[in-house]
């Protein structure tokens, strides 16, 4: 682990990925970026597979995902209804002993003592039950990242009680749309997402596309120190930037792992982005590539990209196929310093030799699929991101708030809402609104070439960023910062949308 070491030698003098390849918008903005040098990451990816057609034979074709695809990353969740409308299971959050690839051993806070959590994999129109137990030492919640469920349901600890240590809370929902999603606490969560509570959650179309190979990766960042997690909000950098690991993990391991794969396949390739802070920007190369989905599913037309950029909360999912023999290469592009310069190191998550075959160039199997289009907007509204140093340190705010208690705006159900989010302050901000979808609006940010339904945006520092949000979900809903520490520090707010 010679590189690991160099990496973790260096750590707090690497930026973060988000500013490579993005030119500063004025040389003050450039200075604030230089100060978020904060880290350097080892990456690697698992290797370990889950076959998601290993489900309950009772189960009809309805709802059996696509035959034997290989999910990366987390094993399955086990369904115990006999019901095939219904997908019903235990979890339970509590520490574990978890032992990294590298020998350190951690205390980690585990689902079901799964690092990441068991995968939830679904279909569109499945009643979910979810028995949760929590026995970590203090309250939490879950929250359905994405899923587009009622507000009771969601996480939210303003409408449901936090579950207290040793206490229980079933979660009852039904699953309305096909996406990449992900569950993880809303309570404390700077500190519980970083400790492990985190999980994939898929769901597929009643009559979805089959690829050849389906590859999941969750891609995260840990901050340790001597053998341990680092203090949480002990310092400035962290309070202002926030959490950023020197030790990249991707699908609970830091190794570099190897697959197959085959000339003439095409597969479907999934990625989360759980980290507390870390922008990634993750680039395929050995195969052709293209987006197919985000946060909100499927696009409405699939488009290339030499590589994707993923904030905290985000998702996309890629088309992968491979013309030709060779090997496939995943990585992460990591600011390191080298002397007193910024430069891009890729660092290998994946690996995969392609063997040859007689196959001929597939066919992309993509199915575009129809998104609302831009209407005239029934309303517009600001949000002015900022901060300012409180009584007990920094504080983050939404329209001058800190933890708003009310929420700062109602809209009926059915509104189409232009929002303006307004960063005045350095440090980018993922934004995320639950419940809801929206489109961004074409512009001059890098957030600008993710078309596509969202519930997390990147804002620039010192920018402003444009996006249309179809509110089609009654209930009090959170929008906070998605930077887990700007979150747990005041940038969270709630809005209202009334039936």
């Amino acid at each position: 682990m010679i590189f690991r070491k160099r990496l973790l030698a260096v750590a707090f003098l690497c930026a973060s990925c988000s500013a490579a390849e993005r030119p500063s918008r004025d040389p003050a903005d450039r200075a604030m970026t230089d100060a978020r040098v904060a880290d350097a990451t080892l990456a690697a990816a698992d290797s370990e597979s889950v076959d998601a057609a290993m489900t309950d034979a009772r189960v009809p074709d309805a709802f059996l995902p696509p035959p034997a695809p290989e999910v990366l990353g987390a094993s399955l969740l086990a369904d115990e209804n006999p019901d095939p409308s219904i997908f019903e299971a235990n979890l339970v959050a509590a520490p574990h002993q978890k032992t990294l690839d590298d020998g350190t051993n951690l205390e980690m806070w585990l689902y079901n003592g799964q690092f990441p959590g068991p995968l939830v994999d679904v279909r569109v129109g499945q009643r979910v039950i979810i028995h949760f137990r929590n026995e970590l030492e203090l309250p939490t919640t879950i929250h359905w990242h994405g899923l587009r469920i009622s507000s009771e349901m969601d996480g939210n600890p303003r409408i449901q009680d936090p579950v207290e240590p040793g206490g229980t809370f079933t979660y009852d929902f039904v699953v309305p749309e096909a996406g990449t999603f992900w569950y993880h606490p809303h309570i404390n969560a700077n500190e519980q997402v970083e400790r492990g509570l985190y999980a994939p959650f898929i769901v597929r179309e009643a009559a979805e596309v089959v690829w050849d190979v389906e590859r999941a990766f969750i891609v995260d960042d840990m901050l340790l120190l001597g053998g341990d997690f680092a203090p949480f909000l002990a310092s400035h950098p962290e309070e202002m930037h926030g959490r950023h690991g020197n030790v990249l993990v991707t699908n609970g391991h830091i190794e570099p792992r190897t697959g197959e794969a085959k000339q003439g396949q095409v597969e479907r390739w999934r990625f989360i982005n759980p980290a507390n802070a870390r922008t990634m920007r993750l680039r395929i190369s050995g195969a052709e590539f293209r987006v197919i989905g985000t946060d909100g599913g499927g696009v409405a037309e699939a488009y290339t990209t030499p590589s994707v950029q993923i904030s905290p909360g985000q998702r996309f999912d890629v088309e992968v196929r491979y013309p030709d023999a060779g090997e496939v290469v995943l990585e992460s592009l990591v600011d390191v310093l080298v002397g007193d310069f910024i430069q891009v190191a890729p660092i290998t998550l994946f690996t995969a030799p392609v063997s040859a075959s007689e196959l001929p160039v597939p066919e992309w199997r993509f199915q575009p699929r129809d998104l609302p289009r831009s209407r005239r907007s029934d309303r517009r509204v600001t949000l002015e991101l900022d901060a300012r140093n409180g009584p007990n340190g920094l504080e983050w705010l939404i329209n001058g708030a800190s933890h708003a208690h009310e929420p700062l705006f109602t809209f009926k159900k059915g509104d189409v809402v232009d929002i303006t989010i307004s960063n005045l302050a350095g440090p980018e901000h993922p934004f995320h609104l639950h419940g809801q979808f929206f489109e961004i609006f074409p512009g001059d940010t890098p957030e600008t070439d993710q078309p596509g339904l969202k519930d997390v945006a990147l804002v620039p520092g010192l920018s402003d960023l444009r996006v249309r949000a179809y509110l089609e979900n009654p209930g009090e809903w959170m929008m906070h910062c998605h930077i887990l520490e700007h979150a747990e520090l005041g940038m969270m707010a709630t809005f209202l949308v009334e039936e």
